[in-house]
């Protein structure tokens, strides 16, 4: 009775995610760790090629929990500065730029899996040596399945026995796809002292609202609307840089805020530690080591939830690991000022 209780909780959940109530978008607890998740527009705080690369494994105690794969590309292309004769930028490449980035989320749960892959494009121009403004597209495709064979129903209980053979009087569709579009803006400030950056931006994802339904009629991913604002403060051996986020899906409201904290190794990299409170969900302990080439790091969410005071073994830990391949700003001879 106790396997077939989990069984049925994994299809339960499974089927509240391909509805209006569950569908909602994986949260990393390290947002910053997967900018193309959280805002497409972010491209334009690096100044590099990279690839990061994410794994989440969430409450593995119940039928195997959620695990979630991502990988996400982004590379930047400065331009030329067009304008006028006397216009005294007109000669400084980097004043505008391109952004490229590909992200494919990979979310699976007992027998439901989901997946995103998207392609977002962007823009930036500077306003002065200190402002930017970026803006982004995403374009993609989202596609949700359910294996049935790793589902049980009433219907196939009969007499006190179980046979996998009964008709389960459910009609599924073992998949749905859909194209799906999303945008996003972002405000950048570096001023000249080098003490300090900040940013600011909203971003939109499934606005088109894609029909994702598993079974027949019209089920919708809600739109996903989230804010992001941050401060980094930048110090001979320290840096400290506080995040607000705040999320809008359907009926799932969420603010979270974090504050990381850097310490500077001469020509070797950083000691990054850090925490994130997630409101009605957890508190997240982070640490990691970031190189001039990599970084890696790790956290663990400390559940506050109701169903975590009442439920044992929700763990959820994550790991991120990104590779900056190429300096894009410095082999064109742009001052980096990379936030991220």
């Amino acid at each position: 009775m106790k396997n077939i209780n989990k069984i049925t909780l994994s299809f339960i959940i499974g089927l509240l995610l391909s509805f209006s109530v569950g569908a909602q978008d994986t949260r990393f607890s390290q947002p910053l760790s997967n900018q193309l998740s959280l805002n497409p527009a972010m491209m334009g705080l690096t100044n590099d090629f990279r690839i990061n690369l994410n794994y989440r494994n969430q409450w593995a105690s119940i039928d195997k929990g959620y695990s979630t794969y991502a990988v996400s590309l982004m590379y930047p292309l400065f331009l030329k500065t067009g304008g006028a004769k006397n216009d005294s930028t007109r000669k400084v490449e980097g004043r505008s730029r391109l952004d490229f980035g590909v992200n494919v989320t990979d979310d699976k749960s007992g027998g439901f899996n989901r997946v995103n892959a998207t392609l977002s494009i962007g823009y930036g121009l500077k306003l002065n040596a200190a402002h930017a403004l970026h803006v982004a597209l995403n374009f993609g495709y989202y596609r949700c399945s359910i294996d049935p064979t790793h589902q049980t129903f009433d219907e196939q209980f009969q007499n006190g026995s179980y046979n996998a053979l009964n008709p389960t009087g459910e009609d599924l569709y073992p998949s749905k796809g859909a194209p799906d579009v999303g945008l996003g803006f972002m405000w950048y400030f570096t001023p000249e002292s080098g003490k300090v950056q900040a940013f600011a931006g909203l971003a939109g994802y499934h606005v088109n609202q894609p029909n994702l339904t598993l079974t027949k009629g019209r089920g919708t991913l809600p739109a996903h609307f989230n804010f992001q604002a941050g401060v980094k403060i930048i110090g001979k051996k320290m840096d400290f840089t506080p995040v607000v986020l705040y999320n809008l899906q359907g009926p799932f409201k969420q603010f979270s805020g974090g504050l990381l904290m850097a310490y500077k190794f001469e020509q070797k990299g950083k000691l990054v530690v850090g925490t994130w409170f997630k409101e009605r969900d957890a508190i997240v302990a982070q640490v990691g080591y970031e190189h001039k080439y990599f970084f890696l790091n790790y956290s663990y969410d400390f559940g506050i939830s109701k169903l975590a005071r009442t439920t044992r073994g929700l763990m959820t830990h994550e790991v991120s690991l990104g590779f900056k391949l190429i300096d894009v700003a410095g082999k064109k001879g742009i001052k980096p000022v990379n936030f991220l």
